[in-house]
């Protein structure tokens, strides 16, 4: 089945007879997979069949009274959801439950969820979304309708074609995309984000170079841009991950961020594989850490401080 027939068979089963009352979708992008269980609630919840400008569909992406979305849910969240979809919907036909980062769930959790998910209540669906089947118990998968996303093939020819962009910037879309072209598309057009790329790179020179432990001006950049975090944690770890293959490799061509291949090539000269190794683990820590209610400033401030020693630890 190719990335588009799957795509469009489950949107298409919104609110049918064979509609299942649970599903994986598994993508590699959380955007990716976000838009398209969106899309298909809006199928169910929509009059029009999913017109995106109605009051429902706005509900749909604002908050509907009878949708729960929960991310990577611990046991308590879910006996929550479970109660929720015990009772009959209020404002529509169904009731749902979308489950973000389902692979970050502990088996615990899954487990609880096991007989709900075997034996939905009437009308109702349940999405869990995953970056890998590997990360999903296969007690939940097995009780699941999979729906498989893809990148495209040839991904960068095809965003250099439809896109019309250079070579350069299709090899960072590319990379941030994950090679999905609806992801490319709204990454390219966003103007917003490509300022802040611009920023967050520079910080990241900065951060590598300065003496001493003051963050603040970083932490402020961060704020600002709270709404992009997972944008800008992507961009960071593009960026140290091009100095860590570049000082194993010395290969230009693996470098993503190729607007920026003089700085990398001299960050590979002076820090050590170890140091960048622990800041892009130090990033994904980070990253999972906003999987969860935590403070955004204490979070990012942890970060940068880790940032800081793990470099100045290491440098050579």
């Amino acid at each position: 089945m190719t990335n588009k027939t799957a795509r469009q068979e489950f949107l298409d089963l919104a609110g049918k007879k064979n509609m299942l009352g649970a599903y994986l979708v598994i993508c590699t992008r959380q955007s990716v997979a976000k838009r398209l269980v969106d899309e298909f609630l809006m199928r169910l919840y929509c009059k029009k069949g999913g017109c995106e400008t109605c009051s429902d569909c706005r509900k749909v992406q604002n908050g509907h009274v009878d949708i729960m979305r929960l991310n990577a849910p611990r046991v308590s969240d879910l006996r929550e959801a479970i109660s929720f979809v015990a009772s009959k919907a209020y404002d529509g036909e169904y009731k749902s439950v979308i489950i973000e980062n389902a692979d970050d769930m502990t088996d615990a959790a899954a487990n609880s969820m096991l007989k709900t998910l075997e034996q939905p209540p009437e009308k109702t669906v349940i999405i869990l979304e995953a970056r890998s089947i590997s990360g999903v118990l296969p007690t939940v998968a097995s009780r699941c309708g999979a729906v498989y996303l893809s990148p495209e093939p040839n991904a960068k020819l095809a965003m250099m074609g439809a896109l019309g962009v250079d070579e350069i910037r299709a090899h960072i879309l590319l990379d941030l995309s994950g090679g999905f072209l609806d992801e490319a598309k709204r990454i390219d057009e966003d103007t917003v984000f490509w300022d802040l790329r611009r920023d967050i790179l520079a910080h990241c020179h900065m951060l590598l170079y300065q003496k001493g432990m003051a963050i603040s001006i970083y932490s402020d950049f961060f704020e600002s841009g709270k709404e992009k975090i997972a944008d800008l944690l992507c961009v960071m770890q593009s960026y140290f991950r091009d100095i860590a293959f570049y000082k194993k490799t010395k290969k230009e061509e693996l470098i993503i961020n190729k607007d920026k291949i003089g700085e990398i090539r001299n960050a590979a000269l002076h820090f050590t594989s170890g140091a960048i190794s622990n800041i892009i683990r130090v990033i994904l820590e980070t990253e999972r850490r906003f999987l969860f209610a935590v403070n955004f400033r204490l979070a990012v401030e942890k970060m940068l401080f880790d940032i800081l020693e793990e470099k100045s630890r290491w440098k050579k």
